[in-house]
């Protein structure tokens, strides 16, 4: 995974993930327009840039978005795929389909046991463990979310230890309609590259408070984007 959520600048045209996992734009996303100098961070679904759907847009027309009518894994709608992010040039990230969330949430070994709910640096959101995780001494963790956020806490300094172990974390950073932003630190929606079985929706994967869900999102609503890149062993 990258190393935070992906944000864009409309004023400079630049791409960049955020400093932390942890960190997320918020209330400030009501902001978006096509001369913000500020950072955005929930985008409509397939607004890389490619064929003038622009990461600032606010139409409220699913068809508006994407391709409009097929998936976007490997094109240029896909924000990875089409973007230079930092120092990084295109094609170096993608975006995950909705059976590679559905593999992480559901289906590997052990998948039961590698998620749950968490605040880590007062900040709420969803761990993902890797495969081999090894917990660091002197910590916890419990899967699921049996007391909502708050299952897991971890201070700043227990969460370098998390994280240098493999955990990623998701923030709760809401989502956008047209300009308006809610749910902000209560939920938490990423998108997939993967249309959804309904015509105007596409496939996310979204928390609340006592329950995290793979489900479909309307292409107008503005969600989180966190990039994900091959490895080579």
């Amino acid at each position: 995974f990258a190393p935070g959520n992906l944000q864009y600048q409309a004023s400079t045209n630049t791409w960049r993930f955020a400093e932390h996992q942890y960190d997320y734009v918020g209330d400030a996303n009501t902001n978006i327009s096509a001369t913000y100098d500020g950072w955005i961070d929930l985008f409509g679904w397939g607004t890389s840039g490619y064929n003038d759907k622009y990461p600032y847009m606010t139409s409220p027309t699913a068809t508006d978005y994407g391709d409009g009518d097929k998936d976007i894994a490997g094109t240029n709608y896909d924000w990875g795929v089409y973007n230079q992010i930092g120092d990084d040039p295109a094609g170096t990230w993608r975006t995950l389909t909705q059976d590679e969330w559905w593999y992480l949430i559901n289906t590997r070994t052990n998948s039961d046991n590698l998620a749950g709910l968490a605040i880590v640096n007062e900040i709420a959101g969803l761990i993902i463990l890797p495969d081999n995780w090894e917990i660091p001494s002197g910590l916890s963790f419990t899967a699921g979310a049996p007391e909502g956020f708050s299952t897991n806490t971890y201070t700043l300094e227990q969460w370098a230890l998390m994280e240098a172990a493999g955990a990623c974390f998701f923030p709760a950073a809401g989502y956008r309609e047209s300009t308006t932003i809610k749910f902000v630190q209560t939920h938490g929606y990423f998108w997939s590259s993967t249309q959804g079985s309904l015509s105007h929706k596409a496939g996310s994967i979204y928390f609340e408070p006592l329950d995290l869900f793979l489900g479909s999102k309307n292409f107008a609503n503005g969600q989180s984007v966190r990039l994900v890149r091959t490895i080579q062993k």
